[in-house]
Order: structure tokens, then C-alpha cells, then sequence
């Protein structure tokens, strides 16, 4: 990783935690996690914290009395900066009591959760990311060094460091693959996610999480696997085989909870089967499945199968909602058959679509 970039990701991280961070900015910041499997880690151990401030009675003398021992001894208690420390690097924040003392607090956290990456290396050696990718039109399947196998749908990457398979197995993955771990007792299987961290010691099961989405899905065909929300790390969501778990980004600020009535954020819900195919893992045998899905999702599964871009001129149309199974030919034959179930006209130059 080159410093430049490692220093802009500590810079936006700053800007983020202050409530400063603009819109054009979260989107590098996404892009640099996305990219970076290791700052991905860290940035998601510090956020699974950052709720711990509500517990806390007295915000302003706790973090007069923390600062001292967290900050350099220099600085003034009316300053309006802060130095906060995280492994090999500095960066300022503005001092926004409540976020400074979240993130006071988790550098114990993200200090520990650094040696995931050194485990298993001489001293002074860096922890080596082992990075598999599928690019938009393709597909790719993994074997990881424990036997487990990996499937990985279009647009999709998953990485782990080199020391898998010997005191861990934790994988990171953005876009969608399908697991087949191997049963391991002793060292559990966890795929880290942007919503949730997935927990399991040997199952087959499906993840989807594309950042464009919005949400991280997880569909388990067999055994068992355990969900930690990064938003609410206290509490654990267990699925057994034909579980279904939508875990929607949270706006900050906002409290998710264990799935329940009325729960906007967090739906538990079944595998959906179309036509005998398993919706979830149609695309496994190069099928589109849905049911009842809007067009302008479906539009997203186009763009990553087969490389193209697609843009709505028309709303009513993004929002229609369509049911079937479909082979995967090209995007043209499906767009084709859509169009005689709903009405609609589109054009297509070159890889570009537009529907009207």
C-alpha cells in the first residue's frame, strides 16, 4: 500500500469520526477500504465501538481525565485538537468530545486487532494480503489454504492474509461469493463484511455485499452460521439452513437491533425458491433469478454480468418489478423478454443501454 494513500485514508477516517466528512469524500473513503483489506479491518473495528459513548454519564470529564494518558501531554484541556494515536501513524481530528472518546477508547482495540495481520511473521515483516478478484462479466472460484472453496460472482473480491489456515481463517469480502468451508472446530470461519461479520466452523452459505446495494445479504443452505452487526457488536443473529438475513446500511447515528417487528434495518427472513431454482445461488448456475425484484436492481446484476452500463430515463419504469428465471446469454435476450412482460423501449450503443 503506498503511504500516500494509507494518509488519505486517516484523513477521511478523521473527517468521518468530526461529522465533516462530504459526500464526494465518503465515496474515496469506500473506495480506499474496498481496495485495502487491511484498513477495511481497522475501520471497522473502531465503528463496531463507537455506540460504547452512550454509556457513558459524563462525556467531558471523561475525556479530560483520559487525555492525558491517550493524547500528547502538551496539549491544552481548551485546545481544539487532538492527536490521536493509531498503529505507525498520526492524524488530527477536530475535537468532537463524543467521537474523540470513542476513538480514545478503541485504539486499545484496533492496537490488538492489528496483530491479525502479523500473525505467523518474523518480526519486523509485514503480513503479506493474499487478494483473489472477479472483474464485471466474469467469474472465478477459490481454493483458500484450509480446502474451503470460494465462488465468486461478478464484480467481487475476497482477501486474506497469508497466515490463513493457521491460528485464523478470516476472509474479507465486497461483492458476492459462495462458501464451502471446511469443517475446522478449533478455528472458526468468519467472513467480514461492511454491515456484519459472519461466524461459522464448517457450511455452505451465500454472501452479497455490494457496496452500490446498500445492504449485506447472507443465505445459508447448511450448517450454521453466527452474525455480529457492526453497528450493534453485543448481540449475535443465528441462522439455521434455509435462513435468509438483510442487514441495510444504517444512517449514522441510527440503532440497529435484533431483527423484530416493525424493524426497518434488519430482516430475517427464507430462502426464496423460483421455478425449482434457489434464487440466492442461481447465479452458480448461470441463471438470473427473481421475485419480485425492482428493475433498477436488476439493472445492477446486468451491469456486473455483463459489463455494461445501463441508465433509466424514465422512473416509473426503474421501479417495476419483475419474477422468473432467466439464462444468461447476454443482456440484450433478457432486457428483450422483460420488455414483453412490461412495456418499455430502450437503446444500446455499444455498452451502453439506456431505457426509456
Amino acid at each position: 500500500m503506498h503511504p500516500s494513500v494509507e494518509n488519505r485514508f486517516y484523513d477521511l477516517l478523521g473527517r468521518k469520526l468530526t461529522g465533516e466528512i462530504q459526500a464526494p469524500e465518503l465515496e474515496e473513503l469506500e473506495s480506499i477500504l474496498q481496495q485495502n483489506p487491511e484498513l477495511q479491518f481497522f475501520y471497522n473495528e473502531l465503528l463496531a465501538h463507537s455506540t460504547e459513548v452512550s454509556d457513558l454519564p459524563d462525556i467531558e470529564t471523561a475525556w479530560l481525565k483520559h487525555r492525558s494518558k491517550m493524547f500528547h501531554p502538551s496539549l491544552s484541556a481548551v485546545e481544539t485538537a487532538e492527536v490521536i494515536t493509531l498503529p505507525g501513524r498520526y492524524f488530527w481530528v477536530k475535537r468532537t468530545l463524543a467521537w474523540a472518546l470513542v476513538a480514545a477508547s478503541a485504539i486499545l482495540i484496533v492496537g490488538v486487532t492489528w496483530q491479525f495481520f502479523k500473525r505467523n511473521k518474523p518480526a519486523g515483516n509485514r503480513q503479506t494480503i493474499v487478494t483473489t478478484d472477479s472483474h464485471k462479466g466474469s467469474r472465478s472460484t477459490m481454493t483458500l489454504p484450509d480446502g474451503s472453496i470460494v465462488r465468486l460472482n461478478a464484480k467481487s473480491k475476497v482477501s486474506y492474509g497469508e497466515g490463513f489456515g493457521k491460528t485464523t481463517r478470516e476472509v474479507f469480502l465486497t461483492g458476492e461469493a459462495y462458501f464451502e468451508v471446511t469443517h475446522n472446530a478449533a478455528i472458526p470461519f468468519i467472513v467480514h463484511t461492511d454491515e456484519a461479520d459472519i461466524k461459522v466452523l464448517g457450511t455452505k452459505f451465500n454472501v452479497r455485499n455490494y457496496s452500490n446495494e446498500h445492504r449485506m445479504e447472507a443465505a445459508l443452505l447448511t450448517g450454521s452460521i453466527e452474525l455480529t452487526l457492526h453497528a450493534s457488536t453485543q448481540r449475535k443473529i443465528l441462522l439455521k439452513p434455509s435462513d435468509k438475513i438483510i442487514v441495510k446500511q444504517a444512517a449514522a447515528g441510527d440503532e440497529v437491533v435484533i431483527p423484530a417487528a416493525g424493524d426497518k434495518k434488519v430482516e430475517l427472513t427464507s430462502i426464496k425458491v423460483q421455478d425449482s431454482v434457489i434464487v440466492e445461488t442461481s447465479w452458480l448456475n448461470d441463471k438470473m433469478a427473481f421475485v419480485d425484484k425492482p428493475f433498477s436492481e436488476i439493472a445492477l446484476d446486468l451491469e456486473r454480468q455483463f459489463d455494461v452500463n445501463i441508465e433509466f430515463k424514465n422512473n416509473a419504469v426503474s421501479s417495476y418489478k419483475y419474477t422468473g428465471v432467466y439464462d444468461e446469454e447476454n443482456a440484450e435476450d433478457i432486457l428483450k423478454i422483460l420488455q414483453m412482460i412490461k412495456p418499455f423501449q430502450y437503446t444500446l450503443n455499444n455498452k451502453q443501454i439506456t431505457i426509456y
